[in-house]
């Protein structure tokens, strides 16, 4: 093993722990010190237990990061353990260049020491991170469906833009929301107002707008257009999906890395 490169590798995958500062994508700060990790104990066997220290915390985490939110303490906790994160990365790195093994604390120890397991441990583990965004994602298509058949049962009417709202945004633009006038079934007369505010205004006043109503209450009537009756649930559904994917990215990573592992290891021996 060199005298060198050992070190520089073992500062490195504490570092690592970082990526997702540097470049904001998600659960980064897993995948990048996992892939380090699985490529440098091949190489060097002093390096295994840093690994699986860098892990046991990034894992921790991602976990902590996710639970935490959900209770009002956890959210007054959560700015303290993200300053938790980048600290003892640094800390670990320093005292990695010094020869040392510094133990994170907080670190849950979810891989143990028992290396023939350890992939299909941080696999498992990290499955645990797509309970959430999955039911987010089962939310969003239950909303989908449910707005689905909510659509079927309302009744078109024909209204007219009466009045064009104005305010500011933020960026000091002039923003527009068309309120429009209609009529139900019995002649009785209804106003509503588009979900989204524009610039340029979507309509001129006096223009005529395709309007859908549910009949046994038209005050939740709807401008007739898809971004009015689908946007809301189909941004939550892809953003969800998304989260999904994201996090079962490093869990594959797991999956494929026991696959491969061994095989590197033999190429590493010969």
């Amino acid at each position: 093993m060199s005298q060198t490169t050992a070190p520089n590798w073992v500062i490195f995958i504490h570092l690592s722990l970082l990526s997702s500062w540097v470049v904001p994508i998600p659960f980064l700060g897993v995948i990048v010190p996992l892939l380090i990790w699985q490529l440098g104990k091949a190489r060097y066997p002093h390096f295994e237990p840093h690994g699986r220290n860098a892990m046991n915390w990034a894992i921790s985490l991602t976990i902590y990061s996710i639970i935490l939110p959900v209770t009002v303490v956890g959210l007054v906790l959560l700015p303290i353990l993200m300053g938790l994160g980048l600290v003892f990365p640094v800390i670990a790195a320093v005292q990695a260049s010094k020869g040392r093994l510094w133990q994170y604390p907080l670190a849950l120890n979810i891989l143990g020491t028992d290396p023939e397991n350890l992939l299909r441990r941080t696999a498992i583990a990290l499955l645990s991170l797509v309970v959430v965004p999955l039911g987010m994602l089962a939310s969003s298509m239950y909303w989908l469906n449910s707005r689905s058949s909510w659509l079927t049962t309302l009744s078109p009417s024909q209204g007219t833009v009466t009045q064009i709202l104005e305010q500011s945004g933020d960026d000091g633009d002039i923003l527009y929301q068309p309120v429009i006038e209609f009529q139900d079934d019995s002649g009785e007369t209804y106003r509503l107002s588009s979900l989204w505010w524009s610039s340029p205004p979507t309509y001129d006043k006096g223009e005529s707008v395709a309007v859908l109503y549910p009949p046994t209450d038209p005050r939740r009537a709807i401008v007739n257009r898809w971004v009015d009756k689908w946007l809301p649930p189909t941004v939550a559904t892809v953003i969800s999906a998304v989260l999904v994917l994201f996090a079962s990215i490093p869990s594959l990573v797991c999956v494929v890395l026991s696959r491969t592992a061994p095989e590197i290891s033999r190429q590493s021996d010969v």
